[in-house]
Order: C-alpha cells, then structure tokens, then sequence
C-alpha cells in the first residue's frame, strides 16, 4: 500500500492474537492451501473485503476483523509514493509490489502494470530473465554497500536517497470512505 495504490501489501503486517484473528487467519491460509494458483496478497485484500477480488464467493469469506493500514504515508512505506519524513521512517517494502514476474504471470493477466508489459512479452517470447530495472528499488538496495548498512544509515547511501527522495508526493485526496 502507499500513496496512489489500491491494493493492500502483505510485505509486512501485524495480527492481534484474538480468537476473531485466529479463525480468520486459519481460514485464509487454509482457502490458500486449497486454491494454489492464487496469489495471497490479493486473498488477504479480498478476505479484508478490500479492493482485490479472488475465486471465492463473499458466502465463502469468514467474517472481516477489526483492521487499518499502518501509516503509509511515512513510517510504513511500500516502496513508492511517500510524504518524505525521514524522521517518522520505520520500514520500506522495496519489493516490486506487483510481483508478476515471481509468479510466472501471462502477459494476458490484468494485473500486471501496463509499464512492464512489453518485459513480460519479451519473457514469453524466450527473452532474457527479468532483472531489476536500472533505477529501481531492487536494483538500489541489492548492492553490497548498502547491503552492508544498518538501517538507521540507509539515507547515507547517496543512491537509496536519490531513490527515495524521487518518490516523495503530496498526499491525495481521499478516495474511500
């Protein structure tokens, strides 16, 4: 989730252990168990009666628990737009949020960005193997001398700076309710 998303992120996540918790979460895993092909972010979102939608029927899902998305805009922030608060900072989610390409996804598949289409075309067409782009947070992160730094130095690293100072926007209008 950040900014200009519509779909939760299930990098990270926090569960109260309450009995209204535990059955859902056994349910979900269980719905998971049994239907593989489904991608578990989107069973989360759809099973927190959310914005994604699975093969289960709403009769199906086990009733909603108490829920909200961490803050972020600052502190939690999937790797993408954020206010730029380096101080409030806890965790950034650098993974591409999609994940197409770890799912072996068909181009045909609607969930997969517009911007990397033409990269999942390619893939099909016995391409080469999909890299983290130039620029992107995977290819920033996974270098050894940033590897190497805890986390409280990241924005020592001129590179993860310049990266996460380009994704800092205002924050939009609401869009629910």
């Amino acid at each position: 989730y950040d900014l200009e998303s519509d779909c939760l992120c299930n990098g990270f996540f926090f569960i109260r252990s309450r009995k209204e918790t535990h059955h859902w979460l056994f349910k979900l895993v269980r719905w998971l168990y049994d239907h593989p092909y489904e991608h578990d972010q989107r069973a989360i979102g759809a099973y927190l009666n959310y914005t994604e939608r699975i093969s289960a029927k709403a009769e199906e899902l086990p009733p909603t628990p108490h829920w909200h998305v961490f803050d972020e805009g600052n502190a939690f922030i999937n790797f993408g737009s954020w206010l730029g608060n380096y101080e409030e900072l806890v965790l950034v989610h650098f993974v591409d949020g999609s994940a197409f390409s770890l799912y072996g996804r068909p181009s045909w598949d609607p969930s997969i960005p517009e911007s990397k289409q033409e990269q999942v075309k390619a893939h099909e067409l016995g391409g080469a193997e999909m890299e983290p782009a130039q620029g992107s947070a995977m290819a920033a992160f996974y270098q050894a001398d940033v590897v190497e730094l805890p986390p409280e130095k990241l924005k020592d690293s001129p590179r993860v700076l310049q990266l996460l100072n380009s994704k800092i926007k205002q924050r939009p209008a609401k869009r629910q309710k």
